[in-house]
C-alpha cells in the first residue's frame, strides 16, 4: 500500500483523502491575475485539499464588512470547497454583532479573530462574539503564535468562559510548543492547528506525542503560507499513518459537525 508520504513525494493526487484545511485566507495582492478565491482554489486542486476553512483579510483597512462580503463572494462561487469564518474586529460593536449575525445567516460557519487588530481577545468589546459562538457552537480561529500576548495570558479564560465554542489555536509548534500542549491537556474545548512558517524540532511529533491526537487540526495559511509546504510536514512526520489521517480530515470535519457544518 502506498503511504501518504509516498503519494506526495511523487506527485499523487491525495483527493480521496477529503482533506480539510482549517486556516486559509483571501488577499487582494495574491500575485496572479486570478481572484483570490480562484488562487486558493487552485492551490487546493494542485494539493489535493478537499475544503478550506477560510477568512478573507483582503482589505487594506480590515474593514470587518467588506472582508466578509468577498467572503461571501467566494462561498457563493465555491460551495463546500470554501467555507467561512466570519472576520470579527470590534471597534464598532454593534456593526459587529449584526454583520456575525448576518454572515452565519449566509453559512458561515465560525469566526476569526486576530490579536494584533488592537484588542485582546479577553476585551469586553469582544464578549457578545464570543457569547454568539458560544451559543451555537462555532469553531474560533484565533491568532495563537507561541511567545506573543494572546496565548497563554488570554485562551485560558476564554475556553472557561465559553465552554460550547471550539477554540481552533493557530501556529501550534511554531515556538513554546508546551504553552499549546498544556493548554490543550487542560481545556477539551481547544484544538491545535499547525500551520507555521518554521517550527520547533518534530514539532508535529511532539503534539502527537503530548496531545490527544483528536484535537490536532491541520491548516496551510494559504495565503501567505504555501500548501504544499504545509501539507509536507505532516505527510513526512514520523506518526503513523492513520494519525496523519485524522490530522488532514476527521478530526476536523468532526469538529465542523459540531455546529453543524
Amino acid at each position: 500500500m502506498t503511504t501518504l508520504l509516498e503519494k506526495g513525494r511523487l506527485g499523487q493526487s491525495l483527493a480521496e483523502y477529503d482533506i480539510v484545511d482549517m486556516h486559509a485566507h483571501l488577499y487582494w495582492s495574491v500575485p496572479s491575475t486570478d481572484s483570490a478565491a480562484d488562487h486558493l482554489v487552485r492551490a487546493m486542486d494542485q494539493s489535493g485539499v478537499q475544503t478550506s476553512v477560510v477568512s478573507s483579510l483582503t482589505s487594506g483597512s480590515f474593514r470587518m464588512e467588506m472582508c466578509n462580503e468577498v467572503m461571501a463572494e467566494a462561498m457563493r462561487k465555491y460551495p463546500g470547497r470554501l467555507l467561512g469564518y466570519v472576520y470579527v474586529w470590534p471597534g464598532d460593536i454593534d456593526a459587529m454583532k449584526r454583520d456575525i449575525l448576518k454572515r452565519l445567516e449566509q453559512g458561515f460557519v465560525g469566526l476569526k479573530m486576530l490579536i494584533m487588530g488592537g484588542f485582546d481577545y479577553t476585551s469586553s468589546a469582544y464578549a457578545p462574539a464570543f457569547e454568539i459562538a458560544n451559543e451555537r457552537a462555532l469553531p474560533v480561529l484565533l491568532h495563537t503564535y507561541g511567545g506573543q500576548r494572546g496565548l497563554a495570558d488570554q485562551v485560558p479564560t476564554l475556553a472557561k468562559d465559553y465552554p460550547d465554542v471550539s477554540f481552533v489555536l493557530a501556529h501550534a509548534g511554531a515556538q513554546q510548543v508546551e504553552e499549546h500542549i498544556r493548554i490543550a491537556n487542560d481545556h477539551a474545548n481547544t484544538y491545535l492547528e499547525v500551520c507555521t512558517s518554521s517550527a520547533t524540532y518534530r514539532a508535529i511529533e511532539t503534539l502527537v506525542e503530548n496531545v490527544d491526537v483528536d484535537r490536532i487540526v491541520w491548516g496551510a495559511d494559504d495565503l501567505p503560507l504555501n500548501m504544499s509546504h504545509q501539507l509536507g510536514k505532516v505527510l513526512g512526520a514520523e506518526i503513523p499513518e492513520e494519525v496523519k489521517k485524522k490530522i488532514l480530515s476527521t478530526n476536523a470535519r468532526t469538529l465542523l459537525a459540531k455546529s453543524g457544518a
